[in-house]
């Protein structure tokens, strides 16, 4: 088997079940938070051939009404995963959280964890208790992220204010996280942070969300709002060819093939989300991923870049 990066895994701590349950946010997303341990987690690598695993935390955000709680659970959860780095750094990189929504405590934490814990990315939630990527509020976030030319992967986050008692309520990464992906990354676009910031490389997770299926439409909408002055004379097509993507999720041959109409091979990497997808599904998945890129003649010469070089050169991989 060819190499293999994963860019998209997760992790957890202690600390973490316990905050949950002390909010009754155990079940926020209407998914059950997994086991996660080193030990585990290195099993999977060498039997699924993964040479390096980015991991960061997942959702539920890890940041309540409490900000000394939350300020203090972030920086427990940066320290443990730069633990993890420290003690195998030929198979570990970590994505630093944040306290958002407290953008000065944020500013802070990425400052910590980038000079003083190696943190190879910057983890956001779609949304941060109702704050979305591309908030103006976020400016001096991105501004600092951007001189320091970070790498910065999103994870969904359960939307807020939502309506319950519909089926999407309950499981929520079946369709509110792509929702939540797609419309953080397009209000980033549309407030032209992504323009505004062009050192830093932005990671969308699972094979794009739904922004293939919005693209034509974001462009269209954009013809129309512009002139009337509703929004920002944004160069989308440059913003889009400026975004990463990971095919965490599942993907099917059709899904790829899709995303390929807004991004180019070199943009796109492998992901695992394990643990929250389980080792017997991550290897079922990989098998199905690995076996369509052998498969199928338009996709075959990429089957390295996707599985491996995109991530490799975008980590500073040796």
């Amino acid at each position: 088997m060819s190499k293999i990066i994963d860019a998209h895994c997760h992790y957890t701590v202690p600390e973490y079940y316990e905050i949950l349950l002390k909010n009754g946010a155990e079940l926020e997303d209407g998914f059950p938070i997994p086991d996660w341990s080193v030990e585990a987690h290195l099993e999977l690598m060498d039997e699924a051939g993964f040479e390096w695993t980015m991991m960061s935390v997942s959702s539920p955000h890890p940041y309540f009404q409490d900000d000394a709680e939350g300020r203090g659970l972030v920086r427990k959860f940066n320290e443990k995963a730069a633990a993890v780095k420290r003690e195998y750094p030929d198979r570990f990189g970590f994505g630093a959280c944040l306290p958002l929504p407290n953008v000065d405590a944020a500013i802070e934490e990425a400052k910590n964890a980038i000079d003083e814990l190696g943190a190879d990315s910057i983890k956001f939630a779609s949304n941060s208790r109702g704050m979305y990527m591309g908030d103006p509020a976020m400016a001096p976030l991105f501004d600092y992220l951007n001189e320091k030319k970070c790498v910065i992967n999103i994870h969904p986050h359960r939307p807020a204010p939502q309506q319950e008692g519909i089926f999407t309520a309950g499981p929520v990464p079946l369709f509110e996280f792509l929702c939540d992906t797609t419309r953080a990354v397009l209000n980033m676009i549309a407030n032209g942070v992504i323009e505004r910031c062009p050192d830093i490389k932005v990671i969308v997770p699972h094979c794009g969300s739904f922004l293939p299926n919005i693209y034509d439409r974001f462009l269209l909408i954009r013809e129309i709002l512009v002139p009337k002055g509703l929004m920002q004379p944004i160069d989308v097509e440059k913003s889009f060819s400026k975004l990463y993507f990971d095919l965490s999720g599942n993907p099917a041959p059709h899904l790829l093939e899709f995303l390929l109409t807004v991004t180019t091979p070199d943009k796109i990497m492998y992901g695992s989300d394990f643990p929250f997808t389980a080792k017997p599904l991550v290897l079922r998945n990989l098998k199905r991923l690995t076996d369509m890129l052998d498969e199928k003649p338009n996709l075959t010469p990429y089957k390295d870049q996707f599985m491996y070089e995109t991530a490799r050169k975008l980590f500073k991989r040796p």
